[in-house]
C-alpha cells in the first residue's frame, strides 16, 4: 500500500510556517532552559521520541528516562544520548504502557529511587489501517488502551507522584491532526478516534488543574517519516515530510514558560510560536476558551446565524 500526504487545514493557521527547527523554539534559548528537571518520555528511543529526548537534552535536562517495549532498541538509543550528551543522564527502561503491571513497576522503581518527574512526554501510540468493525472490539480497544488510558495513567501518576505537591510540572500530549482532519486519516479511523479521545481526556484535566502545578500541552508533531508512518504505508520519498526535529524541539517549547497560555490547548508543531504568543491569535486564545479545543464546531455559529435571521 502506497499513501501520499495532502495539505490540511491547519498548514495556513499562521502565516509562517515551518518544517524545520527554527530561533524561537530552540533548545539552547535560556527562557526554554529545562536545568535540573527530570523528564520521560514513552517512546523516546526511536522516531520523533528520540528526537524529543535530544531537544531536552540540549536544553540541559537533568535526567533523561527514556522507555519502551524492546530492550535493545531503548538501550542502544540511552547509550547515544548518553554519548553525545555526558552533562545529561540518560536511563533507558524497558516498561510496555499498555499493561498496568509493567507501569506500576516502573513508577513505584521510581519513587523508590527517589526520582521525581518533572516532565512527561506522551509520545508512543498505537495506529491500525482498517475500519473499525473490520478490525473488531479486541483490537481496537487495544489502541483505545495505549492512545487514551496510557494519557489517564500517566497524568495522574506524575501528578500524585511523591513529593510532587507544589512542585510544577508539564505534560505533553503528542496528539495528531487526526483528531480534527477526518478526510486524511479516513484508512486509520479507529486512530483518530483514539487519538481525539486522549487530547479530550488531557484536555478536561488541565480544566481543573492550574498550569501552575502542571502545565498541559498538545500538538500536532507533523508529517515526520517514522517507523509508524512506514507501517501505516507510507513512503519516505513522498513529499512534504518535517524535519524530526521541529517537533523534537517544539516540546521543550512546550514545556516552558512561554507555552503557559497553551495549557489544556491543541497545536501543531509547524505554527509559528511567535505569532502564537503576540497579535490576533493570542488575542483569540486569551478571549475564546473552547477555541484550539477538541469538540463539536458549528453548534453556536449556527444559532448565532439563525438569531440574526
Amino acid at each position: 500500500m502506497s499513501s501520499t500526504i495532502t495539505l490540511p487545514p491547519g498548514f495556513a493557521f499562521t502565516q509562517r510556517v515551518h518544517n524545520a527547527p527554527y530561533h524561537a523554539i530552540a533548545p539552547s534559548r535560556p527562557e526554554l532552559s529545562q536545568a535540573g528537571k527530570t523528564v520521560l518520555i514513552t517512546g523516546g528511543h526511536t522516531g520523533i521520541g528520540y528526537a524529543i529526548a535530544r531537544a531536552f537534552a540540549q536544553a540541559s535536562a537533568k535526567r533523561l528516562i527514556i522507555i519502551g517495549r524492546r530492550d535493545n532498541l531503548v538501550a542502544s538509543a540511552a547509550a547515544r544520548l548518553a554519548s553525545e550528551f555526558p552533562s545529561t543522564q540518560t536511563v533507558g527502561l524497558r516498561c510496555d504502557i499498555s499493561d498496568v503491571v509493567s507501569v506500576d513497576r516502573l513508577w513505584n522503581d521510581l519513587a523508590n529511587d527517589n526520582i521525581l518527574i518533572d516532565v512527561v512526554v506522551l509520545n508512543a501510540a498505537k495506529l491500525s489501517a482498517q475500519p473499525i468493525l473490520d478490525l473488531g472490539r479486541d483490537k481496537v480497544w487495544e489502541e483505545y488502551i495505549t492512545n487514551v488510558r496510557t494519557h489517564l495513567d500517566f497524568t495522574e501518576r506524575l501528578y500524585k507522584q511523591p513529593g510532587a505537591k507544589g512542585h510544577q510540572k508539564a505534560l505533553i500530549n503528542l496528539a495528531s491532526l487526526a483528531i480534527h482532519e477526518s478526510k486524511l486519516t479516513g484508512q486509520y479511523p479507529s486512530y483518530g478516534a483514539t487519538k481525539s479521545a486522549g487530547t479530550m481526556l488531557v484536555q478536561q484535566i488541565a480544566k481543573d488543574v492550574p498550569p501552575e502545578e502542571l502545565q498541559i500541552v498538545s500538538y500536532h508533531p507533523g508529517g515526520v517519516f517514522t517507523e509508524l508512518a512506514e507501517r501505516a504505508g507510507f513512503k519516505k520519498d513522498d513529499p512534504q515530510w518535517d524535519d524530526e526535529n521541529l517537533p523534537g524541539e517544539f516540546a521543550v517549547w512546550a514545556a516552558s514558560p512561554e507555552a503557559r497560555f497553551l495549557h489544556g490547548r491543541f497545536v501543531w508543531a509547524k505554527w509559528d510560536v511567535t505569532e502564537l504568543l503576540d497579535g490576533p491569535l493570542r488575542k483569540r486564545i486569551d478571549e475564546d476558551d473552547s477555541f484550539l479545543k477538541v469538540g463539536v464546531v458549528g453548534i453556536e455559529e449556527w444559532e448565532q446565524t439563525q438569531m440574526s435571521l
